[in-house]
């Protein structure tokens, strides 16, 4: 079973009306906080959340994921760590700027996505080739 929730600017829309959410594949070998951590970092890196974008607060996030709220409370505090979010008591969490991933590489990456999807291989094999790959 998945889990979704909305992030972003309004909570679920991109700067371009798209649909941003996160998704908690309870069939993943992935812990939960590092699916949300990767997940945001992903979204900024390839531009779909920019500096200045607020995030839910980890209360509303973990209630949307029906997680626990420390497990997004640490997974803000290693985006924050990395320099990708700016947090603090009181405050609402926010993008920081940072540099994204090239357009020719995510438009190969959309490529190998779609033909992945086409040829019914599911997104932790692809994830893995990719993986396989790098080395």
């Amino acid at each position: 079973m998945n889990t979704t929730a909305g992030i972003g600017p309004a909570h679920g829309t991109g700067p371009n009306g798209g649909d941003l959410r996160i998704v908690i594949r309870e069939s993943s070998p992935m812990p939960v906080r590092e699916q949300i951590r990767s997940q945001i970092e992903g979204l900024v890196r390839i531009g779909a959340l920019t500096a200045g974008d607020r995030l839910p607060s980890v209360r509303q996030l973990a209630g949307d994921l029906r997680v626990a709220p420390g497990t997004v409370a640490k997974a803000y505090a290693e985006l924050a760590e990395q320099g990708v979010i700016d947090t603090g008591l009181g405050r609402a969490a926010r993008v920081r700027s940072v540099d994204s991933v090239p357009q020719e590489l995510l438009d190969a990456v959309r490529v190998y996505a779609a033909e992945a999807k086409r040829r019914g291989v599911s997104l932790d094999d692809a994830i893995s080739a990719l993986r396989a790959q790098w080395r």
